[in-house]
C-alpha cells in the first residue's frame, strides 16, 4: 500500500467536500481533518485513510501526519485472516492502551497534540518533553518527518492498569509522503530521545492468518497486537479479555450505566470483568445504593401507614406536598398498595436515561459514583 502525498490541505479538502463522516477544526494557529464516525464508505479514498488527524498551518501547509486508519483482522475484505499473508516480511508489534500523541511545530513552539490537537490529553502528556525528547522531535519534524508516540499513565487509563507514566515511540512517518520509517531508524530515535520503542514480538512463530487471529484472541494483560506488513498493509488484532474487559469498562465509566446494572441486578455479570479496584469501586457503590434504597423504601412505608386514615384531598394536598420532591410520585404510588420498594427502584430505573435525571434523584439513594 502506498500512501498518498500531501503537502497542503487543498490535497485533502476535495476528498471530504460535503461528508458529514469528516471533521475541520480550525484551532489556534492550525487546523485538524479527522473523522467523527465511520460509514460503509468513509476509508474507500486512501487520501480519507489519512484523515486521523491530520494537521496544517495557518498557510495550509501539512503540519504533522499521525497514524493512518487500519482495521482490525476480519473487518474487511483484504484483512479476512485467510487472505493475510504472513510468509510476507512483517513486524509484530504491541498494541498498547493509551493515547496517541505526535509532536508539532505551532505558534514557533513544539507541543504533543492528540488525533483533535493541542488537548488536555496531549497536555497532559507534556510531562515527558524533557529536553532530550524536544530536541529529537523538533529535528525530526524540521527534517519533514512525524514522530508518533502512545502516552499511557495511570491518570490515562483506558481499561488496561499502566503502573507509571510513559512515552513511547511508536513510528516516525515522512509528514508529506506517509512513508513510515524503518524499525531501526525509530529505535535509533527512541534512544536518542530516551524514551522506550514499541515492543515487537520477535520472528519464530509461522503464523498463519487465522493462527496468528487466535493467538491474539488469547493474549491476557494488554490490549493485542498490531501487525505492519513490508508491504504496506497493517492489521489489528485484540485479545478477547481486552475487548470483554473494554465493553465492562465502558459500562461503568457514567453512572447512569452502573446505577441501571445495579437496580436490574446486572452488576454481577461484569464484577468477574473488571480488575480488581475497579470492582471494589463499582461493590461500593451498589451497597451505597442498595442502603439508600432501602433507608427511603422504609420512610415511604412508615409515611404511608402514619397517613393511612388520612383523606385522599387531605393527603394530597397536605400531606404529600410536605414530602421532597422526588418522593411525592411515590407516595401516591405506594397508598395504591404497590411495595415501597418496587415503586422506588423503579422510578430510579425508569431516570437513568441521562446524568441530568440521575442527579434529580439522587436523593432516593444518596450514592455517588467515582471512578
Amino acid at each position: 500500500m502506498t500512501h498518498p502525498t500531501i503537502n497542503h490541505i487543498n490535497d485533502v479538502l476535495p476528498h471530504i467536500e460535503g461528508r458529514t463522516d469528516f471533521i475541520v477544526a480550525r484551532k489556534d494557529g492550525y487546523s485538524v481533518i479527522d473523522y467523527v464516525y465511520a460509514l460503509t464508505d468513509s476509508f474507500d479514498d486512501p487520501i480519507r485513510m489519512e484523515c486521523r488527524g491530520l494537521k496544517f498551518g495557518e498557510d495550509g501547509r501539512i503540519l504533522a501526519r499521525p497514524l493512518h486508519k487500519f482495521f482490525n483482522i476480519n473487518e474487511r475484505e483484504d484483512t479476512q485472516a485467510h487472505v493475510l499473508d504472513f510468509t510476507e516480511p512483517h513486524t509484530i508489534m504491541e498494541k498498547m492502551d493509551g493515547s496517541m500523541i505526535h509532536a508539532a511545530m505551532t505558534n514557533g513552539q513544539l507541543v504533543f497534540m492528540t488525533r483533535m490537537g493541542h488537548t488536555d490529553v496531549a497536555i497532559k502528556a507534556e510531562r515527558h518533553l524533557t529536553r532530550a525528547v524536544e530536541d529529537g522531535c523538533i529535528t525530526l519534524l524540521h527534517w519533514g518527518y512525524t514522530p508518533i508516540f502512545e502516552w499511557t499513565a495511570p491518570d490515562n487509563r483506558i481499561v488496561v492498569r499502566y503502573d507509571d507514566s510513559r512515552l513511547t515511540l511508536l513510528a516516525i512517518r515522512e509528514t508529506a509522503s506517509g512513508y513510515y520509517t524503518t524499525r531501526q531508524f525509530c529505535e535509533a530515535w527512541a534512544a536518542e530521545m530516551g524514551v522506550a520503542a514499541v515492543t515487537v514480538l520477535e520472528s519464530g512463530h509461522n503464523f498463519s492468518g487465522a493462527g496468528f487471529a487466535a493467538y491474539a484472541r488469547a493474549v491476557l494483560g494488554f490490549e493485542g497486537f498490531v501487525v505492519r506488513f513490508d508491504g504496506g498493509l497493517w492489521v489489528k488484532a485484540k485479545g478477547e479479555d481486552y475487548v470483554l474487559k473494554h465493553k465492562a469498562k465502558d459500562s461503568i465509566l457514567q453512572e447512569k450505566n452502573i446505577l441501571a446494572l445495579v437496580l436490574n441486578g446486572g452488576l454481577d455479570d461484569v464484577l468477574p470483568l473488571l480488575d480488581e479496584p475497579d470492582a471494589d469501586a463499582a461493590r461500593s457503590y451498589r451497597d451505597a445504593v442498595e442502603a439508600g434504597v432501602a433507608e427511603t423504601s422504609a420512610a415511604l412505608r412508615g409515611f404511608i401507614a402514619d397517613n393511612e386514615n388520612v383523606p385522599q384531598k387531605e393527603f394530597a394536598v397536605e400531606k404529600v406536598a410536605g414530602l421532597p420532591k422526588a418522593m411525592r410520585s411515590l407516595a401516591f404510588t405506594a397508598r395504591k398498595g404497590v411495595d415501597a420498594g418496587e415503586a422506588v427502584r423503579a422510578l430510579l430505573i425508569a431516570n437513568t436515561n441521562n446524568q441530568t435525571r440521575v442527579d434529580e434523584f439522587r436523593e432516593l439513594h444518596n450514592a455517588r459514583w467515582s471512578i
